[in-house]
């Protein structure tokens, strides 16, 4: 399929078949184009947390509201991001993504710094960093469609529920949202979308 048919081929699936796993390369590729993806600045705020087992896939069912598509998913991904504190200009992870651009780091936390300010100035700091995730999660769902397996972003869920099942700090993380993947076990709904020619104002 080119990318347009694997677009429209790809439903927010909510119940999958669990005797049919995914094959560690299949994991392994749906990982990687969530690495590739682009964030802010190339800081990579991010961590993938991913649940294969059936113990604590049951685990996330539980705080994400019994959705079966967590249950069921042969893996659900859970997207967490670093904690404000962390993107502080000044700070060492900004140093150590930083460091690895070509550009000197003095460089490159005085362009960062501005933004920076800007987002915390408007309260948009916490915003910012967990939409790094949806990035990641879109590429994701839709290479997985390019391999025949689909999936359902998740928005609906007990963050501190999420970070006590992952074993993760509060202090230090956020949970972006959570991607569950798997081979189908319903059918294929049509897409619903907005004609084009409703969507776009051209200027």
């Amino acid at each position: 399929m080119n990318f347009l048919d694997i677009m429209r081929h790809r439903f927010a699936c909510k119940l999958y078949d669990v005797d049919k796993p995914l094959s560690q390369e299949e994991i392994d590729e749906i990982l990687e184009y969530g690495r590739l993806t682009p964030t802010s600045f190339g800081l990579e705020m991010w961590h993938f947390h991913t649940v294969v087992s059936k113990e604590k896939l049951n685990e996330l069912y539980a705080v994400c509201y019994e959705q079966e598509g967590v249950r069921t998913s042969g893996m659900t991904v859970a997207i967490l991001v670093k904690t404000p504190k962390h993107l502080d200009p000044d700070g060492s992870f900004v140093h150590e993504r930083g460091i690895r651009f070509p550009s000197d780091i003095d460089w490159f936390v005085e362009d960062y710094r501005p933004y920076h300010e800007f987002l915390k100035k408007n309260d948009r700091l916490e915003g910012w960093l967990r939409s790094q995730g949806y990035l990641a999660v879109a590429n994701m769902m839709t290479g997985a469609r390019s391999l025949g397996i689909q999936s359902c972003a998740i928005e609906g869920f007990d963050e501190e529920g999420v970070l006590r099942v992952l074993g993760t700090d509060p202090e230090e993380w956020l949970v972006s949202l959570l991607c569950t993947f798997g081979h189908a076990a319903e059918e294929e709904r049509p897409k619903i979308r907005v004609p084009l020619d409703e969507l776009v104002t051209y200027h």
